[in-house]
């Protein structure tokens, strides 16, 4: 366990493994929001309900990205099709 361990903090001092982290840490909080948002427990008795839900929360969690998103940059989703 320790050479494993070693080797994945050998990884994180290379760019391209700090970028591959980076992918990791920006996947892993929007499933941490999407996780408290829907709690330990399945809501409904079904997986076709539940992956429903599961789905739901999601947009909602990309709702939310793209209002933040939009108050930190205002122009970011003008469209300039017609300005070329």
């Amino acid at each position: 366990m320790k050479s494993s361990l070693r080797s994945l903090r050998q990884r994180q001092l290379t760019p391209k493994g700090r970028a591959k982290l980076r992918e990791r840490v920006t996947v892993e909080h929007s499933l941490s929001h999407i996780g408290r948002w829907q709690g330990d427990k399945a809501r409904y008795i079904g997986v076709r309900k539940n992956l429903f839900d599961l789905r739901r929360t999601a947009v909602v969690h990309n709702l939310h990205v793209l209002v933040r998103l939009l108050k930190e940059d205002p122009e970011l989703f003008t469209s300039n099709a017609g300005t070329a």
